[in-house]
C-alpha cells in the first residue's frame, strides 16, 4: 500500500510575523556555536528591519571569561580577553549595528533560593550549551516562565544547538 506524502505545515505565533516591538530572545552560551549564532540574527535583525519588521531584541547569558584558549577557534580577538565573553560580542554587536542588546555575565540558571534569572523571559530561547545538566535547568525555568500570564513576551520557541550529548552532572 502506498502512503501518500503529506505536506508538512508550520504555524507561527502571529505575534512573531507582526509585533508591535522587537522580538526578544534569549540566547544562552557565548562560546563557538553562540557567537556564530550572534551574528546570524545581527543580520536578520538588519534584514527584518528593511522589511518594516520591528526586528530583535537579543540578550545574551555567558558568566565565561575569554581566555587565549578561545583565541581562533571561536569569535574573540586577543584584546578581549579578561572579558567577560557575553559583554565582548554584545558591545561589539552594539558598536556595529547601532542595537541596543544586553549582555548578561551570569549563568541561565535559578540562583541559590530557587528563583529565576532576572530578565528572563523573551519570545524565543536559543541555547548554545554544552552540557545536557544545562540544558536540563534552561527547562525547568521554561515551564515556570510559560505558566505566567500571556504577556507579549511569553516563549514561542525553544531551539537548542547544544554540542556535547553527554552529561557533566
Amino acid at each position: 500500500m502506498i502512503t501518500p506524502k503529506k505536506t508538512r505545515v508550520h504555524f507561527t505565533d502571529n505575534y512573531l510575523l507582526n509585533p508591535t516591538n522587537p522580538i526578544e530572545i534569549n540566547l544562552i552560551g557565548a562560546g563557538g556555536t553562540g557567537s556564530k549564532v550572534l551574528t546570524a540574527l545581527l543580520e536578520m535583525n538588519h534584514s527584518l528591519i528593511e522589511l518594516g519588521h520591528a526586528g530583535l531584541f537579543v540578550r545574551l547569558w555567558d558568566d565565561d571569561i575569554i581566555t587565549d584558549a578561545n583565541l581562533g577557534r571561536q569569535r574573540f580577538a586577543q584584546s578581549e580577553e579578561g572579558l567577560f565573553k557575553s559583554v565582548a560580542l554584545i558591545n561589539r554587536a552594539n558598536r556595529w549595528s547601532g542595537t541596543n542588546w544586553k549582555a548578561e555575565s551570569i549563568k541561565f540558571q535559578k540562583n541559590a533560593l530557587g528563583k529565576q534569572p532576572e530578565n528572563a523571559q523573551a519570545n524565543i530561547y536559543i541555547s548554545c550549551v554544552d552540557s545536557v545538566s544545562a540544558r536540563f535547568e534552561i527547562a525547568e525555568i521554561l515551564k515556570e516562565v510559560n505558566n505566567r500570564l500571556a504577556y507579549r513576551n511569553t516563549p514561542k520557541y525553544w531551539m537548542d544547538f547544544g554540542v556535547r550529548h553527554e552529561s557533566r552532572i
